[in-house]
């Protein structure tokens, strides 16, 4: 038994689902910080994936000087983390995932993309790097939400939007808060663990399964 019914859709998280970016971000939102002389280490970028940008930072400002950053200043650190996130070697896709996605689109199931990036980058790129299967009007930013993962809002626009119940799509991430999110929505959730977190982790976050690789989530939602 899989858990889950007749699928219409799949919601797929971004960084660390379609492309093998996290590390980047890690490195990306470290340095950004470190030019304030504030550390901020990989596991906690890791264990935060899925705030939007400003949330990160909020999240930092709170616990250095017990404020929010202001607007300014949240536009200067972003600046600085996408300066050097775009500076790197451009992120590969995940191995698999795009077969995953054409085996779902054979199956007349729709693909959706629920991040909180605002990562002009890789958002532009997501259509141009799988042609056929991504399309602009099925893909849920940071910019198209109040309130970021962990909070079900991401998950509950793309239902709203797609017109499915929860019943009828499942979710693939990564995160701990993505799986939170996901969850707080009533969608069953598949977690692929392609970070450096524990797989304990993930299942203490709500994860239906966790898993290591994409062949994997195939074989979970297709079964031979």
């Amino acid at each position: 038994m899989n858990g889950f019914g007749p699928l219409k859709a799949i919601f797929f998280d971004m960084d660390g689902v379609i492309y093998d970016s996290m590390g980047n971000h890690a490195i990306g939102w470290s340095k950004a910080f470190a030019h304030l002389g504030w550390d901020f280490p990989c596991e906690k970028v890791y264990l935060n994936e899925g705030r939007t940008g400003s949330s990160t930072i909020n999240l930092l400002y709170q616990e250095k000087l017990d404020r929010n950053a202001t607007d300014m200043e949240i536009a200067a650190i972003y600046g600085k983390k996408t300066e050097i996130f775009d500076s790197m070697e451009k992120p590969k896709p995940l191995p698999g995932i795009a077969a995953l996605m054409t085996r779902a689109k054979q199956e007349g199931i729709e693909i959706w993309v629920v991040t909180g990036s605002g990562q002009e980058l890789l958002l532009d790129d997501l259509c141009s790097d799988f042609p056929g299967l991504i399309v602009k009007g099925k893909i849920i930013s940071g910019k198209d939400v109040t309130h970021c993962k962990p909070h079900p809002e991401p998950y509950l626009t793309a239902l709203e939007r797609s017109k499915f119940k929860a019943g009828e799509v499942l979710v693939i991430e990564n995160a701990p808060l993505g799986i939170q999110a996901a969850k707080a929505a009533g969608i069953y959730t598949i977690a692929i663990n392609t970070g450096i977190l524990a797989d304990e982790i993930l299942w203490q976050a709500g994860a239906d399964v966790v898993v290591k690789e994409v062949a994997q989530v195939e074989d979970l939602i297709f079964p031979a």
